[in-house]
């Protein structure tokens, strides 16, 4: 049947368009890393060119770019990260000038990037319209936020319309909260039986004088306690309860855990709020959600109560504008020198660690499974590897990032936790090729 003359128009306009966004995929970065110049960008740049390395070996090569305001900071980055993956990497990596106060800059940049990895923080100031950019134009993003009220309010205002464009949006694929929801998303399918609570414990190792932390981590941290009540409002317009099983969980905040054998404190990160995420939308699938809590080890009591002191300081502290405002203008003098605008040596960094070890308990019969009822079954599983804060969490971003390039997804898009994300994956198992390895510790049934 012969169409009239306007409709073949339309179908051969929609055929050349179809061509058309076929060929710029294809000219597409596999992956270009967005604020490359930054402390911790220039640790994922280095991380990223690695990758590339091992790609080589697998029949097909990566192409790759760094993105930022400064393209003679952008040329040195490539300089400095040339230094540390031995080999020459100026020409590999692509440059592209990009401003995140400018949309048609960033629409561009995003045109040109099957996945983004963005290092631009704080993410409260510039995560939002990065994360706009890259929906508009289809490009997949992976961030390093540990700021819990941006996860939120970013899901909230974009999940249908990235999950529309079939554009995945994964927040926190760092040290937060990569460890966090992977490792319990890891010991619920490990577990035997019906596991209805999990409690985490961060051990941080690391060795050497000096900062341990840089400034733009903690400005990150600043404008999270300034604006802690966002989460509470937020929460309280959900229409769905969490339907928990078992006892309830109890929230601790200075305690010694009979688990770790140490004193302990309620960690302060994100690693609660997007488990709490994870589990919401594991109940939402028809599976039962589990109870979560988050805390890191102390050497003793005594420095238990040096950091929950300096923890209340900081509450006072960032309660008031003007002190938000000190605090922004004086990290080192607030965290008596651990953050500082030169972050930490790549000498500690090398000699640092970290360890998760996640205690699962629940029952070998769900029936069981009362409020009153004491657990009959437990798990304990570990993630170890390298220093947490900037070599670890580069891994993270990159193998996340390749996660979304070469793996199909099991849900078409959106804004989404990793544990979403990656479920059905081979995530954890190339976190560990990278030396990021999850383990069960023992059973005990």
């Amino acid at each position: 049947r012969r169409l009239p003359g306007f409709s073949r128009l339309a179908l051969n306009a929609k055929r050349v368009l179809a061509s058309e966004s076929r060929r710029m995929a294809a000219e597409r970065f596999d992956v270009v890393v967005f604020g490359a110049t930054g402390f911790t960008g220039q640790f994922v740049v280095e991380d990223l060119a690695r990758c590339c390395t091992e790609g080589r070996t697998r029949s097909s090569n990566l192409t790759w770019a760094i993105a930022g305001r400064n393209r003679q900071k952008l040329e040195a980055c490539l300089a400095e990260a040339s230094k540390h993956v031995d080999r020459d990497v100026t020409s590999e990596g692509k440059i592209i000038v990009a401003d995140v106060s400018k949309e048609e800059s960033l629409n561009d940049m995003c045109r040109q990037a099957k996945v983004l990895i963005s290092c631009v923080g704080p993410y409260r100031f510039f995560g939002e319209p990065v994360v706009k950019a890259c929906i508009a134009q289809s490009c997949h993003y992976v961030d390093i936020c540990g700021e819990p009220q941006v996860l939120e309010n970013i899901q909230n205002k974009y999940h249908s319309a990235a999950e529309e464009a079939g554009v995945h949006i994964v927040q926190t694929c760092g040290f937060d909260s990569i460890p966090a929801d992977m490792g319990v998303a890891y010991t619920i399918d490990q577990f035997p039986g019906f596991v209805t609570q999990i409690e985490s414990y961060h051990n941080l190792k690391s060795v050497g004088k000096g900062a341990g932390i840089h400034t733009g981590t903690w400005s990150s941290l600043i404008h999270s306690l300034a604006n802690r009540n966002e989460l509470r409002s937020k929460r309280s317009k959900l229409s769905t309860p969490f339907e928990w099983q078992g006892p309830r969980l109890q929230r601790k905040s200075l305690f010694f855990s009979n688990d770790a054998h140490r004193w302990s404190l309620l960690f302060p990160g994100s690693d609660a709020a997007v488990v709490r995420t994870s589990q919401r939308s594991r109940q939402d699938s028809g599976k039962h959600p589990v109870q979560y809590g988050a805390y890191i080890i102390m050497q003793n009591f005594f420095a238990a109560m040096i950091i929950a002191l300096w923890g209340f300081m900081l509450f006072l502290v960032t309660s008031t504008k003007w002190g938000v405002r000190f605090a922004d203008k004086h990290p080192g003098l607030l965290s008596f020198g651990s953050f500082s605008e030169e972050g930490p040596s790549r000498e500690k960094l090398s000699k640092s660690s970290f360890s998760t070890t996640f205690y699962a308990r629940g029952f070998k019969d769900q029936s069981a499974a009362h409020k009153s009822a004491k657990p009959d079954v437990l798990l304990v599983t570990r993630l170890s590897g390298p220093e947490c804060g900037y070599i670890a969490t580069s891994s993270m971003a990159v193998q996340s990032a390749l996660t979304l390039l070469r793996e199909k997804l099991t849900n078409k898009g959106g804004v989404l936790t990793p544990a979403v994300a990656f479920q059905n994956t081979d995530l954890i198992s190339n976190l560990g090729k990278q030396g990021i390895k999850f383990s069960i510790v023992s059973k005990k049934e």
